[in-house]
Order: structure tokens, then C-alpha cells, then sequence
């Protein structure tokens, strides 16, 4: 299993369960199916998309501070 707990739905935000006929989860929501291995993409691309967001704020904090000490 891909960590504790289910996994969530990323088009709903609905649980998931994993079904053994078609060997995938299934959104208990909306219906949506995802593969293990869709489900290890899409969260690593979901950590790559917040480490950018993080770096980008630390450059604007950096870039503040320098501007309000050089005044």
C-alpha cells in the first residue's frame, strides 16, 4: 500500500479503495481510477510543485530583507 492510510481522490478529494478485478483504486465519489503507479506520480509531482512555491518564497523573503537592510 502506498503509505498509512487511503489514499485520497486528487480530481474530489474522495476516498479511495483499492479494487483486485481491475487492480486499481477506485474514488468512491466520483469514480475516477488510479494504478499505484499513477498515484506515486501524481504525489511526487505534487511535492516538486510545492518545494518550487517554497524556494520561490524563500528568495522573496531573502531579496526583502536585503532591501530593507541596505535603506
Amino acid at each position: 500500500m502506498l503509505g498509512v492510510g487511503m489514499p485520497y481522490c486528487f480530481e474530489c478529494g474522495g476516498e479511495m479503495f483499492y479494487d483486485r478485478e481491475v487492480r486499481s483504486y477506485v474514488c468512491q465519489k466520483c469514480g475516477s481510477t488510479y494504478t499505484t503507479q499513477d498515484l506515486l506520480l501524481e504525489r511526487e509531482k505534487r511535492f516538486n510543485s510545492k518545494f518550487k512555491t517554497d524556494e520561490k518564497r524563500k528568495r522573496r523573503e531573502e531579496y526583502l530583507q536585503w532591501w530593507l537592510g541596505s535603506k
